[in-house]
């Protein structure tokens, strides 16, 4: 199934993240997402790949950017960004973000009409 919001802040608390931080917004955390990610050759350098702890999770996210509502591909390569099960209101959902610059978790909400990568968690 698609991991809630609760499950991604599930995941980012065993990485390290507090209660407080992961129920924020924006960038939040240390290094959890250096943890997260994976796959030097992939990502842009940056804050994230040169992290002593990149990619220490198993979890292997990788930069696949995102579409835009316009249709338009956009930072893959710098960014990932994947969905939670977790709606916010009528039209967003909660999701998650790495970004090439920063070895934190990004945690907003977005319109659905985006599209994002998913997390899978088995039943």
């Amino acid at each position: 199934h698609l991991p809630s919001d609760d499950e991604w802040k599930e995941l980012e608390m065993a990485l390290g993240m507090s209660q407080a931080e992961a129920d924020d917004e924006f960038w939040r955390g240390t290094n959890e997402g250096s943890k997260l990610a994976g796959n030097t050759i992939l990502w842009l350098g940056g804050s994230l790949q040169n992290d002593a702890e990149f990619g220490t999770s198993g979890f292997t996210a990788l930069p696949g950017g995102n579409r835009r509502l316009n249709g338009y591909f956009t930072y893959v390569g710098y960014d990932g960004y994947w969905w939670s099960a977790t709606e916010y209101g009528t039209i967003s959902a909660w999701r998650r973000r790495l970004g090439y610059d920063h070895s934190s978790v990004h945690r907003y909400d977005n319109d659905k009409g985006n599209g994002f990568s998913v997390r899978c968690l088995r039943d």
